[in-house]
């Protein structure tokens, strides 16, 4: 895609005088060698940018979409619904504590 940009800035010009008929004495750039220049390398940049686009589609489609804890509703022992989290820091910490237990034990 860089490439086809640095070549689509160079002749750009040229390219648009040339398809404004502009005539070639007035403009030596305007000739049909920096039009077809100018067309090759915007078809590649296009289809670069659209393969890049494609793969980027693709990476975001296989990413496992993310779901906060927060997001889950909690009921508690009177039937009310709510979004804190209900828990305390040692119970967090003992989480913690036997989680990491567990993985030892299992060699990690």
């Amino acid at each position: 895609m860089d490439a086809a940009s640095e070549i689509m800035q160079r002749t750009a010009h040229g390219a648009t005088q040339y398809n404004q008929r502009m005539p070639e004495s007035v403009f030596p750039e305007a000739t049909k060698a920096n039009y077809d220049k100018y067309q090759a390398a915007s078809k590649a940049f296009h289809t670069a940018r659209a393969q890049r686009d494609r793969i980027s589609d693709e990476q975001i489609r296989r990413q496992p979409t993310q779901q906060t804890e927060r997001s889950k509703t909690f009921v508690n022992s009177f039937g009310e619904a709510t979004k804190r989290e209900i828990t305390n820091q040692t119970y967090t910490r003992a989480q913690k504590r036997i989680s990491r237990a567990v993985l030892r034990n299992m060699g990690h």
